[in-house]
């Protein structure tokens, strides 16, 4: 289940970033999905003609998860990424 997101974009470069947290619920164990216990999954999403996928870790609770989520965006900020403005959405 999707926690929170966050878009960003570059001012010179076409493709966005998603930074997202899941919840893992018990309930919903995957064989080959990851780890077998609860917790949160934070991605970093780059769109452009491809969408790449990379996970930013697994974490026991919310908290961490979205202060993971907070450490990768503020990466990304210093490299010019914003969130995107009514005329570049």
């Amino acid at each position: 289940m999707l926690v929170h997101e966050e878009i960003l974009v570059h001012p010179t470069q076409a493709s966005r970033v998603r930074l997202r947290v899941f919840e893992r619920p018990p309930e919903e164990t995957v064989a080959g999905m990851g780890p077998d216990r609860p917790g949160y999954l934070v991605t970093e999403e780059r769109i452009g003609s491809r969408t790449v996928v990379s996970t930013l870790g697994f974490l026991a609770t919310r908290e961490e998860a979205l202060e993971r989520l907070r450490e990768r965006y503020d990466e990304l900020a210093q490299q010019r990424y914003r969130p995107p403005t009514a005329l570049s959405a």
